[in-house]
């Protein structure tokens, strides 16, 4: 990387840049515009690097995918008007997943401004912080998307977003600086930008009282639980309780022989929810696409543990709430506090049931062989992202994870298109990323490709070409409608990698993994219809 010389006096902008090194970012994503040029000014050492991409989603999608595969926060640096807009779609995904994203833009100079509104400057809006507002975390029932209009304000802003994004429950910001005061020097004290979760006290008594008399009790570990993995894994064995994850606590509890490997909408798991009589939700909020809609058996007995359990009341009338921000707490505390049980459910041979019916079920084959093939072949510290296709749902769901983090998939918000952009994210942070793609998610970012190979990242993207968009193609089949917007003309695959100096391997299923065991930054091709799994909502009622 190109060492830069930082000035004597910093800018607004070095100064936001210092604050984000104080804060462990090493990397953010950007595209120079004329507006926030400041930032490039600012790069020097020990200040975090530019990832220059081709759009300014990708900055906003590679900020995600690196967020989710650390925990830490991660920051896109955007410039005024359209610059900040093209980054909305990611920012909606990463604030409905929770992903602790921060979005920094240029705004129109102050001192050129109207006091009457917008008069025609180039990018100018009358509000661009509303554009982030109803996406962006609340804080104390506030919208964190602010605009401001000196230095002074800007940086003591961006320290305490830094702060509270990361805080449980995390969430997306945004911070909108006028393109004139990023450039002008910072000569006021430095903010500290203070770390780590604010202590809430941890009272188990009203779970303990409604777990009193259940015997049969299913763990559920949601995005917000994956620091208490090891601690749910221990709690698990003391109640002798079958684990279930939602897409976004894949990894939790890995080792744990109690955790259930299929996802809720496979029958078998779904009867082990029926005969429980208590269901304890660790840090999710039980939302649609993780249980059909609510359409489950649910337990007589919920226990809804969370810092912020809100959108899980929506969705489920809990017996108890225990407020929480700390789940590896709150499940120590549970284990000295509530008696053991006995085995009820063997989790190990109903996980190898599951697997051996979807073996050799025609409809689930192709795509758990594909799954089996990365599980074994992709390295267990590598990150794998998943775009929304068949693919990606079978990949996102299905697949073992060896840890927390190690998967990013799109199910927040749902944006088709996440997955190659997303990936550069912990690719550029030195991860060994798979991205796994189909043919019309790779199109809304083919560009990337070019940031991929100039930044030589560790990356490599598995393009599943179906021909078109595979699950509307599904959804119009069982629908009865007629198939019309969903076929897709495919590039020359093997030209456009060569195009972007990658390198490409067209591969079938069955050897597939020996294109993985490669590990070429560049170009799988696969072309293979899958079947879509269970865990996608035009099967749900089959």
């Amino acid at each position: 990387m190109t060492q830069y010389d930082a000035p004597n006096t910093p800018t607004v902008a070095g100064a936001i840049l210092d604050l984000l090194w104080q804060a462990g970012v090493r990397v953010t994503f950007g595209i120079p515009g004329v507006h926030n040029l400041a930032f490039w000014d600012a790069l020097a050492e020990n200040r975090p690097s530019i990832v220059g991409v081709r759009h300014e989603q990708t900055c906003a999608y590679a900020a995600d995918g690196l967020a989710r595969t650390t925990g830490q926060i991660s920051v896109a640096l955007t410039t005024t008007g359209p610059g900040a807009a093209n980054t909305i779609a990611a920012f909606g995904e990463a604030a409905v997943s929770g992903s602790p994203v921060f979005v920094i833009s240029s705004e129109a100079p102050i001192g050129k401004r109207s006091p009457e509104g917008t008069r025609g400057m180039l990018h100018e809006m009358d509000d661009q912080a509303a554009l982030f507002a109803p996406l962006a975390k609340k804080l104390h029932g506030v919208a964190m998307a602010v605009s401001v209009t000196d230095g002074v304000t800007a940086v003591d802003v961006a320290a305490e977003m830094i702060r509270d994004l990361l805080r449980a429950p995390a969430g997306a910001g945004y911070l909108g600086i006028p393109a004139d005061v990023l450039s002008q020097p910072f000569t006021s004290a430095m903010p500290t930008v203070e770390m780590g979760q604010e202590r809430i006290s941890v009272d188990t008594a009203a779970t303990v009282a409604a777990l009193k008399d259940a015997n049969k009790i299913v763990i559920w570990a949601g995005g917000g639980a994956v620091d208490g993995s090891q601690e749910i894994a221990a709690l698990a064995a003391h109640w002798n309780a079958p684990i279930l994850t939602s897409f976004a606590g894949r990894g939790i509890a890995a080792d744990s022989p109690y955790t259930l490997r299929a996802p809720i909408h496979e029958p078998e798991v779904e009867q082990v929810l029926g005969a429980a009589d208590a269901l304890v939700v660790f840090g999710s909020q039980l939302d649609g696409m993780n249980t059909k809609n609510w359409n489950l058996p649910w337990p007589s007995t919920v226990v809804l543990v969370d810092v912020e359990p809100t959108v899980a009341m929506r969705n489920i009338d809990p017996t108890a709430v225990l407020i929480a921000n700390d789940i590896a707490e709150v499940a120590t505390h549970l284990i000295g506090d509530t008696k053991p049980h006995n085995e009820w459910v063997d989790v190990s041979t109903l996980n190898r049931v599951i697997r051996h019916r979807l073996k050799n079920d025609e409809k689930s084959a192709r795509g758990i062989q594909m799954v089996e093939i990365i599980e074994e072949h992709w390295p267990a510290d590598g990150a794998i992202v998943c775009d929304m296709a068949v693919a990606g749902y079978w990949n996102g769901v299905y697949g073992n994870q060896p840890r927390p983090r190690r998967l990013a998939y799109p199910v927040g918000w749902g944006t088709l298109g996440f997955g190659l952009p997303a990936a550069i994210g912990p690719a550029a942070a030195g991860q060994q990323t798979l991205a796994i793609c189909g043919d019309g998610g790779v199109a809304f970012a083919v560009g990337e490709l070019a940031t991929i190979r100039q930044e030589n990242l560790p990356y490599t993207l598995l393009i599943v070409d179906d021909g078109g968009y595979g699950m509307l193609r599904f959804d119009q089949i069982v629908m009865g409608h007629p198939e019309r917007g969903v076929d897709l003309f495919s590039p020359d695959w093997a030209v456009l990698a060569q195009a972007y100096g990658l390198s490409f391997t067209e591969t079938t299923l069955e050897d597939l993994g020996d294109a993985l065991d490669l590990k070429q930054p560049g170009i799988i091709l696969l072309r293979e219809k899958l079947y879509p799994p269970k865990s996608t909502s035009p099967r749900w009622n089959e």
